[in-house]
């Protein structure tokens, strides 16, 4: 009993710090965390399927029954949410590790080499990005086609670029430290130099944007989802539920509201996480964070000096 209840209060400790060290992060994680456990054991839960019909309940406000309504088949609204999570995490988690695996190397090769292999990778990079990613990723999955794989890898190309760029702007901050100088000049190969000594210095802003960027990968999906080029029917999609919802919005307001509020959730959670990340992992904002507590503090209180002087102005009196 005692094991478990220092083990709980271990685990309580923790969670303090990590709330301490950083609220964003902590918020943010905690809602994602939330949402993937939600998501992931909803059919252990749901007593409905996502495409399951309710005849007898079309557009049917949040009852005990269905807490948030049903669309205009009769389908269960939260069910579908949940199950329309599962795409986009798919898709922001797919897009976001591809095009972090691609864009890490690169940015990491041309930042270290530099010359002329640095200009053969950005130049590419540069076009990329010259494109709306929306338009390239509306141009991929229309070309190519709608199925989730295809989604994925045309997000993902839009990411590969941004990767890289922040990934070399890192390595060039890195590259020239002390300490990488010093393994070059015992004798450490190439290699060695950017797997041991530069990826995990350089990496922290790259982690930072890949959060952001999920829920930019989730407003991405839904956008086409919304337009007829993502997740088509009858699978649940946010942005799916969300163009169907258009033409009852004056008799289920729910059926727009829903889907609107969760995928705002979701992008705000990881909106909040990369915020929190940029705190614990950028030493410059954490020392501005504790120099602006330091003189909160310093403001509830008067110094040393000028409470002594008081208090020897209070004795003459």
């Amino acid at each position: 009993m005692s094991a478990r209840a220092g083990l709980a209060g271990r685990l309580i400790d923790r969670l303090r710090d990590g709330y301490a060290a950083s609220r964003s992060a902590f918020v943010g994680g905690a809602i994602i965390a939330v949402l993937v456990i939600m998501t992931a054991t909803v059919s252990l839960y749901s007593p409905y399927k996502p495409d399951a019909m309710d005849f007898m309940a079309p557009l049917s406000a949040p009852t005990a029954a269905h807490l948030l309504g049903t669309d205009n088949f009769g389908r269960d609204i939260l069910t579908r949410v949940l199950y329309g999570y599962q795409i986009s995490l798919a898709v922001a988690l797919g897009s976001v590790g591809f095009g972090l695996a691609a864009g890490v190397t690169l940015g990491l090769l041309a930042g270290y080499f530099g010359g002329a292999l640095d200009n053969i990778i950005m130049r590419p990079m540069d076009v990329l990005m010259a494109f709306p990613a929306i338009v390239l990723v509306v141009a991929l999955t229309g070309f190519v086609g709608r199925e989730l794989a295809v989604m994925v890898l045309a997000v993902a190309v839009v990411y590969v670029p941004i990767f890289a760029r922040v990934m070399r702007g890192s390595t060039l901050e890195v590259v020239s430290e002390l300490y990488v100088e010093g393994a070059r000049a015992r004798g450490a190969s190439h290699l060695r130099l950017m797997l041991r000594h530069i990826l995990p210095n350089a990496i922290a802003p790259v982690l930072i944007q890949a959060s952001i960027l999920m829920g930019i990968a989730i407003l991405l999906e839904s956008a086409l989802s919304f337009i007829g080029l993502g997740t088509q029917p009858p699978d649940p999609s946010l942005g799916l539920m969300l163009s169907e919802g258009r033409s009852f919005m004056q008799q289920a307001p729910w059926m727009v509201m829903v889907p609107g509020l969760a995928i705002s959730l979701a992008v705000l959670g990881f909106n909040l996480l990369g915020n929190g990340l940029q705190d614990l992992l950028n030493p410059a904002s954490r020392s501005a964070a504790a120099k602006s507590t330091d003189l909160r503090g310093q403001g509830d209180k008067p110094s040393g000096p000028v409470s002594g002087v008081a208090h020897a102005k209070k004795e003459g009196r």
